[in-house]
């Protein structure tokens, strides 16, 4: 465990979960796999938000969703909600601000 996994670990009782915000463009990238394992270790709750959403047909934003959703189903910490939004249109934001309410 690397410092940045231990302050990690130290701060996880405080926190309720954490938002990883994912381009919608390109989907999970390697470094956004490596925060995941972190959390996961750490034992602290993460959700997905993919960004961009309106850069992208609707059906490849679903399919991207599918797609992700099967890829975090086996991650111990992982919500299993995905958020699509878009700050363009505001596709998703009442969503997501609904979600982050809910945890405050």
């Amino acid at each position: 465990m690397d410092d940045a996994d231990a302050r990690l670990s130290a701060r996880a009782y405080a926190l309720k979960r954490v938002i990883l915000l994912i381009d919608g463009r390109h989907g999970l990238k390697p470094d956004d796999k490596d925060v995941m394992d972190a959390l996961d270790t750490a034992a602290v709750t993460y959700q997905l938000v993919l960004t961009k959403a309106d850069k992208v047909k609707p059906t490849e934003i679903a399919a991207l969703t599918q797609a992700t959703s099967v890829a975090i189903s086996k991650r111990p910490a992982a919500h299993p909600e995905i958020i699509a939004t878009s700050s363009e249109t505001g596709l998703g934001i009442e969503l997501l601000r609904a979600e982050i309410a809910a945890l405050a």
